[in-house]
């Protein structure tokens, strides 16, 4: 048997409704030389019988059948048995371009790159339908570079399916997917990936099709609170493995920014999940992001004025985190629906309450 160019891995688990389209698009592909791997991860519903009328339907179509592990497990089943060249992944509730693995594999070729990265189409009920590349949100022209270094030239999303990877690269950095978080094993996977990259593509084509219709989406992570804050201390423990794993290899310094940034980001992500709990469990939130700020010297930085990040600044010097939220909700609120005097006015009122304290 020859090595198939590319190797996609599907974690299948309770997906009937969603399973024929994706499979549909991805047996679709004009590039034909690939291999299909889905891990039916005890499945309950439907999705099985639909795999295995695939399978008898089309020979590029493996399935691996194990106990329900979750989707980091799955896809780290994906991984043991791929013989592509290049490895790429889908989810089974989306589905993908017909060009999308033959763009990604012409790019990854053409350039030799350890990785390629494009963007995608956000489906389904929103309040508008976002097309979005992966580069800062901004779509751009096609991107080289030989010589990769994360933590002064910007980072790539933390996704897997906007992706197409080299499975010998993959391989020499020893990375795999953390089996047991709830959430964000992708995300802790291309971070702990950054440092490894020297040679990367970035092409401007959206070819994926995301569809946060289900609970677990990311989009309804964010939304569905709990007592705890629901993907809030998720996304610190990411941040903590990220951190730990950049300081092994001497380049948590140079990637502070980077870092915080994450920290930031994950905060005002969780922010009105956070705004929803009680006073005692808001501060033991609060107290959990200090504690990792101290864990790696960073709460001295993140209260300077040095600090780009406002909202960090105000819990590291322990300002009102109700009123931050609030007005940084308000501010997003506003920079997206009113114009530069609103937006203004906004800052100037954050500006005024951090000065008062």
């Amino acid at each position: 048997m020859t090595m198939p160019l590319v190797s996609i891995i599907i974690p299948c688990y309770n997906v009937a409704g969603f399973m024929k389209k994706c499979l549909d698009t991805v047996c679709a592909q004009t590039l034909r030389d690939i291999e299909i791997i889905c891990i039916n991860d005890g499945s309950t519903d439907g999705t099985p019988d639909i795999l295995r009328e695939y399978e008898a339907a089309d020979e590029r179509i493996r399935i691996i059948d194990q106990p329900n592990a979750g989707v980091a497990a799955a896809r780290n089943a994906g991984l043991d048995v791929a013989c592509g060249k290049y490895i790429g992944f889908a989810d089974p509730d989306d589905y993908v371009s017909p060009v999308m693995f033959q763009r990604l594999y012409l790019a990854a070729e053409q350039y030799g790159a350890e990785l390629v990265c494009m963007g995608a189409t956000i489906a389904g009920d929103m309040p508008l339908s976002v097309r979005w590349s992966m580069l800062n949100g901004l779509q751009c022209p096609e991107w080289h570079c030989s010589h990769y270094d994360f933590a002064s030239m910007g980072t790539f999303s933390e996704l897997c399916w906007d992706k197409l990877y080299r499975a010998d690269f993959l391989k020499k950095t020893g990375l795999r997917f953390r089996e047991g978080m709830r959430q964000g094993s992708d995300a802790l996977f291309n971070n702990l990936l950054h440092p490894y990259v020297r040679n990367i593509v970035k092409i401007p084509d959206c070819l994926y099709i995301y569809r946060p219709t289900r609970p677990d989406s990311l989009v309804n992570v964010y939304k569905a609170p709990d007592k705890k804050g629901s993907g809030f201390y998720p996304a610190l423990e990411r941040v903590d493995l990220i951190a730990a794993a950049y300081r092994e290899l001497g380049c948590l310094e140079k990637a502070r920014i980077t870092v915080l940034n994450w920290l930031n980001g994950s905060i005002q992500l969780f922010s009105s999940n956070l705004l929803r709990q009680t006073a005692a469990e808001k501060e033991e939130a609060l107290d959990a992001v200090r504690a990792l700020l101290d864990k790696y010297g960073w709460r001295e930085f993140a209260q300077s004025p040095e600090s780009p990040f406002r909202l960090l600044k105000h819990i590291a010097c322990g300002h009102d985190f109700r009123v931050r939220c609030a007005l940084f909700g308000l501010y997003r609120f506003l920079h997206s629906r009113a114009g530069n005097k609103l937006v203004e006015l906004c800052t100037r009122i954050i500006n005024l309450r951090g000065s008062s304290r």
